[in-house]
C-alpha cells in the first residue's frame, strides 16, 4: 500500500460537500464521509482523525487516506498542517442564490437552531467563510484542488476524474456512495433525503421539501454575491482543472 495520508475537505455549509465527503468516503482507499468537528493544528490532530473515523464509520479503517469536512471557520487547520506532503486538501464552494436559502433552512431544521438560521447569520457564514477559503486557497496554490458544487451535479464524471488523479487514486471515484451510520442525521452534513439516494442526483430529481421559500433581502444577496464573485475566478486560476 501507497503511505497514508489525509483529505481535508475545506467548504462551507450546504456546498453539496456531504454528497462529495459520501463520495470520496465510498473508495476503498479513503475512510471518512462526516464533519468531526475539529480543528488540525498539531500532528495530534491529524492522528486523532482515524479513531473518529473509525467510531463514525462503525468499522476500522481500512484505506490509504483519512478524510474529514470542514465547513465552519471554527474548524481552524495550522499553516503546519497545510504544509504537509501527506495532506491533500480539496476546496468547494456553491453559488449564494442557491447556498444561503439552503443555509436557512437546514439552520432552521434543527433541534437547536444556528445563528445562520436567518438571513443575516447565513450571510455572515458564508461571507466569512468564503474569506477563509480564500485565505488558505492563496496559501496552497497549485498543491490544491477545487470542486464547484454546481459542476459536481452537472458535470460528474469530468469532476470525479480530477479528483482520481489529483489524489492518485488506483481505481476511478464513482457517482454511486455507500450509506454510512450517519448518513442524513443532523449535525453530519446533509439531512434532506437526498443524500441517502446513493448516487449524484441531477436537479429535477433532487427532493426540494415543502418548505416555504425563503426570501433574501437584495442587500444582504450582494453581500454574498460580491464575495463568491471575488472568490471563485481566484480559485479556478490557482487550482486549475
Amino acid at each position: 500500500m501507497r503511505s497514508r495520508g489525509y483529505i481535508l475537505l475545506i467548504c462551507h455549509m450546504r456546498s453539496q460537500s456531504t454528497l462529495l465527503a459520501h463520495i470520496l468516503g465510498s473508495h476503498p482507499e479513503i475512510d471518512g464521509y462526516s464533519e468531526l468537528h475539529t480543528s488540525y493544528e498539531s500532528l495530534i490532530d491529524l492522528r486523532a482523525m482515524t479513531r473518529r473515523i473509525e467510531e463514525a464509520a462503525g468499522r476500522h479503517r481500512r484505506g490509504r487516506y483519512a478524510l474529514d469536512k470542514l465547513s465552519h471557520n471554527s474548524c481552524r487547520v495550522d499553516a503546519a498542517i497545510l504544509r504537509r506532503d501527506d495532506v491533500n486538501v480539496v476546496f468547494m464552494i456553491r453559488n449564494p442564490a442557491d447556498a444561503i436559502p439552503s443555509i436557512v433552512r437546514m439552520s432552521r431544521g434543527l433541534d437547536r437552531p444556528l445563528a445562520a438560521a436567518t438571513p443575516e447569520g447565513a450571510v455572515r457564514h458564508y461571507v466569512r467563510r468564503l474569506e477563509h477559503i480564500g485565505q488558505y486557497s492563496a496559501f496552497l496554490g497549485a498543491r490544491a484542488a477545487f470542486v464547484e458544487s454546481e459542476r459536481l451535479i452537472a458535470d460528474t464524471g469530468a469532476v470525479l476524474a480530477r479528483l482520481t488523479r489529483y489524489l492518485e487514486l488506483a481505481t476511478p471515484l464513482e457517482p454511486t456512495y455507500e450509506r454510512f451510520p450517519f448518513s442524513g442525521q443532523p449535525r453530519h452534513g446533509d439531512f434532506s433525503p437526498n443524500i441517502l439516494a446513493g448516487r449524484v442526483l441531477r436537479d429535477e430529481e433532487r427532493d426540494r421539501g415543502s418548505a416555504e421559500p425563503v426570501g433574501i433581502p437584495a442587500e444582504l444577496m450582494r453581500a454574498a454575491e460580491a464575495a463568491y464573485e471575488v472568490l471563485l475566478p481566484a480559485l479556478r486560476s490557482r487550482h486549475p482543472a
